[in-house]
């Protein structure tokens, strides 16, 4: 079966002009999202190397199909830095894009002097196939929790990979000329590969991008706007999971309520500016304790709380004496106060509680290390005990 191939490398050129121009929409919309315009460049590169094989379909001058070979290698470059970036990683070492665009220049400058398209191409397909695995890498490999779109994206990279070494090593034993615009259904297929490609990485960049904007919309609302715990809101959804796993398999829970003491005259006296910072560095130091542990939230004010799953009273008791003796000894704290400590209560689930009543004994056991002199710790009694005073 043979192609009308120029029309189809006009078909797939103008798909990927359309493509270059929804990764420039994209980038415009959210320029403040790393790697979108690098991912904008790559689209802009791929729709110019199809300009330039199709000219060279035109003129047949091989130094325009090597001009475009170097365009397909320079946008999967700027692809490969732009999910790096996207994904949190360092960009690209500008020593590995100047070490691969060498080596591409040089087996170009080969294949020119020897005057093979064969070489030429295959050449190409290598380095396509190379770096489509390096994307593959990136974006198979994060250890943060990826998203479905990522993965997928990923994937995608990988087939290609796949189907670019496959090409390799067919035209390494093809017996017949290779060339991008021969009317065989092989030149064919590689073009409407091309085409898909570019159409589903696109689709994978725009969902990917939609995806992390609605994880900072779900971040922004569960979080406390100034110190970054997760607020009031979230951990009522969190303590509802945790509880119910509690009761279901008979593991001990427990809550730490936690108060910075004297607060309102840490506020007086040093101005609401060194107030808010301390609240910050409180946060940064009880996360940094108990990540391992639990579930940390600003439950309102200067009160916080801290839910650790698999932990009895006393295990609970050991980790906020860790974090009481942390807190009150700060260097930074110290630099701003003399006298900003915590006082915590700590409650353990009982069968059938509440999470109403948890939170009423926990407050009960706080009111008492308030009582006994603050910057301490008072495990809470049962609400058996409670209901008989």
């Amino acid at each position: 079966m043979q192609f009308d191939i120029p029309s189809l490398l006009v078909a797939v050129a103008l798909a990927n002009i359309f493509c270059a121009g929804a990764r420039l929409l994209l980038w415009r919309m959210h320029s403040n999202i790393p790697g979108l315009g690098r991912w904008a460049l790559a689209g802009a590169a791929g729709a110019l190397s199809l300009f330039l094989i199709f000219f060279y379909g035109i003129k047949q001058w091989s130094s325009v199909l090597s001009l475009a070979q170097l365009f397909v290698v320079i946008g999967l470059m700027l692809v490969w830095d732009g999910f790096r970036r996207f994904i949190g990683k360092l960009s690209v070492s500008p020593k590995v894009i100047a070490g691969i665009t060498l080596l591409v220049l040089i087996w170009i400058a080969t294949a020119q002097l020897q005057d093979s398209i064969q070489l030429r191409a295959i050449g190409n397909t290598v380095l396509v196939a190379a770096l489509s695995a390096l994307i593959a890498y990136e974006l198979l490999t994060v250890r943060k929790p990826t998203s479905l779109a990522m993965r997928v994206t990923g994937w995608i990279y990988a087939i290609n990979a796949a189907v670019f070494l496959i090409r390799a090593i067919l035209t390494d034993q093809s017996a017949s000329p290779v060339g991008l615009l021969n009317p065989n259904g092989f030149a064919a297929f590689m073009l409407l590969w091309w085409l898909f490609i570019t159409i589903a990485v696109t689709l994978g960049m725009v969902l990917m991008t939609s995806e992390r904007l609605q994880l900072d919309l779900d971040s922004k609302a569960n979080s406390d706007p100034l110190t970054g715990a997760l607020n009031r809101r979230a951990f009522s959804l969190i303590a509802e999971k945790e509880m119910a796993r509690s009761h279901r398999y008979g593991t001990p829970l427990s809550l730490l309520m936690m108060d910075l003491d004297k607060f309102k005259q840490i506020n007086d006296q040093l101005g609401h500016e060194a107030g808010d910072a301390i609240l910050r560095r409180f946060v940064t130091i009880a996360e940094g304790l108990l990540r391992d542990e639990g579930v940390f939230c600003r439950f309102g004010g200067e009160e916080f709380v801290a839910l650790i799953p698999n932990a009895s009273a006393e295990q609970a008791l050991v980790a906020a004496e860790r974090l009481r003796t942390t807190f009150a000894t700060d260097s930074q704290i110290l630099d701003k106060s003399g006298f900003a400590t915590v006082s915590i209560g700590i409650a353990e689930l009982e069968q059938e509680e509440k999470i109403e009543s948890l939170l009423c004994r926990a407050d009960v056991a706080l009111y008492r290390a308030k009582e006994k002199g603050r910057n301490c710790c008072e495990v809470a009694k049962s609400s058996v005990s409670l209901q008989n005073l």
